[in-house]
């Protein structure tokens, strides 16, 4: 308990010592300290810093060489003993130690008495240490164990994958757990989850069992077509040709498992048209393989753009000027407009959404969409002949203190971009926010 407690305090003292200033002589009294308490081990480790920090060290090179020989004798001696009484794991762990080391002095041009015969006795350690984790998670696997199995492949793996089955081994213990629940999944209707199982199995691999086959049967399940009818009455061809590229593009981007079918035999009749034929629409439904048809209208589009509302104001501007012998401030007041622009975009967004299996109306709305495009900024009736931060809201100098305040704001008015969205910026806005209303009837009613 003495040494422990001993050797916990000298690495604190260290470790605070080397905290307040790094560099390779610090390492090297650190080295120093540690070796008179007869830690060599963790003196051969300083002594290596030291020299590696600065490689024209001569005492640092002098004692890495005397002090961590002494290191790899000791490493060489506790590898002997733990290869000899079976403790393959130990051994394996402390010759890669000790070769780290050796490679790391000989980087260093230092070189050490390596004990290469033992080079032999550790690959055989590690022959042992991966049949004695093999038999183990063969054992666990053969138990349906697969989580604990993993540990032990893993462990194989590491020195080789090639080793026996354990490639093998390891990929099905990895994998039948996520296919057992694809199975259960699907059994149960729950395709997404397992499709998220399936991608999980595509980490590992792209080839385990029928899992491409029950990846189409879970994508099949989800898919949905949705056939577009568009609108007899084109109140605005350009603005629903808009919308049918917005939609398609968007609906691709977000519905992974939503197809849009503009078929130029039948999304062309107009569906007002037979919207009561019922064996009509059942036989569109058959030969397009649709699911849901789809009718929309954009009406009553407005265009509302008018000038903008310019309010006069007075601001406040500071100077100095020289009155005798004293220079005191000065205001003068100078008119700017206070202006408030807008810019709107509008039309009603109608659409009905009918299931083709029962050929009933299941989403049906009207939604009047609307975007603006609002500015606030001032502007001086004429140029300005000074600095911004000389003009203020308030007569900075009758004003009293306590009705300041920050002017930062006001000021920032009238650097404001005054450049209003174009028409057709702003209807791209409005079309994007009506295929949004779709997207959102859609995860509503398409399941």
């Amino acid at each position: 308990m003495y040494n422990i407690l001993k050797y916990s305090f000298i690495t604190l003292l260290v470790g605070l010592f080397l905290s307040a200033c790094t560099g390779s002589k610090k390492y090297f009294k650190a080295a120093e300290k540690l070796e008179k308490q007869g830690l060599v081990n963790e003196a051969a480790e300083y002594y290596m810093e030291s020299l590696n920090r600065n490689h024209n060290n001569i005492d640092a090179r002098i004692k890495l060489k005397e002090v961590g020989q002494k290191y790899v004798d000791f490493l060489s001696s506790q590898f002997f003993r733990e290869y000899n009484t079976n403790q393959f794991e130990k051994s394996i762990k402390t010759f890669e130690h000790l070769k780290d080391f050796y490679d790391k002095a000989s980087a260093l041009q230092v070189q050490l008495d390596f004990p290469s015969a033992y080079t032999d006795d550790y690959q055989q350690a590690v022959q042992n240490y991966m049949e004695d984790n093999y038999i183990k998670g063969e054992k666990l696997f053969k138990q349906k164990k697969y989580t604990d199995a993993i540990v032990y492949f893993e462990k194989v793996k590491k020195y080789s994958s090639d080793y026996k089955k354990v490639q093998s081994l390891f990929v099905t213990a990895k994998c039948e757990p996520a296919y057992q629940d694809i199975n259960l999944d699907i059994e149960n209707k729950n395709y997404e989850h397992a499709l998220k199982s399936i991608s999980d199995i595509y980490k590992i691999t792209d080839n385990y069992k029928d899992v491409k086959d029950l990846e189409v049967i879970c994508n099949g399940a989800l898919n949905k077509n949705i056939l577009i009818f568009k609108p007899q009455n084109n109140y605005d061809k350009e603005l629903s040709d808009l919308y049918i590229n917005n939609l398609f593009t968007l609906t691709t981007k977000t519905n992974t498992h939503i197809k849009l079918i503009d078929n130029p035999v039948f999304s062309n009749i107009f569906f007002e048209q037979i919207q009561n034929d019922q064996e009509l629409l059942k036989a569109i439904a058959k030969s397009t393989n649709t699911d849901y048809f789809y009718y929309y209208k954009l009406i009553n589009k407005k265009v509302y753009s008018p000038s903008p509302q310019k309010k006069e104001a007075a601001a406040f501007l500071r100077y100095f000027a020289k009155q005798g012998e004293v220079v005191v401030p000065q205001v003068t007041t100078v008119p700017y407009y206070s202006v408030k622009a807008q810019k709107s975009f509008s039309f009603d967004y109608n659409y009905k959404l009918i299931q083709t299996k029962t050929t009933q109306t299941i989403a049906s709305q009207n939604i009047p969409i609307q975007v603006f495009d609002n500015k606030e900024y001032n502007e001086f009736v004429s140029k300005p002949l000074a600095d911004i931060n000389d003009y203020f809201p308030y007569n900075p100098i009758t004003t009293p203190i306590f009705n300041q305040y920050n002017t930062k704001e006001w000021r920032q008015l009238f650097f404001v971009n005054k450049q209003m969205k174009t028409d057709d910026e702003l209807k791209t806005d409005a079309l994007n926010k009506a295929v949004q209303q779709y997207q959102q009837m859609l995860s509503s009613f398409v399941k």
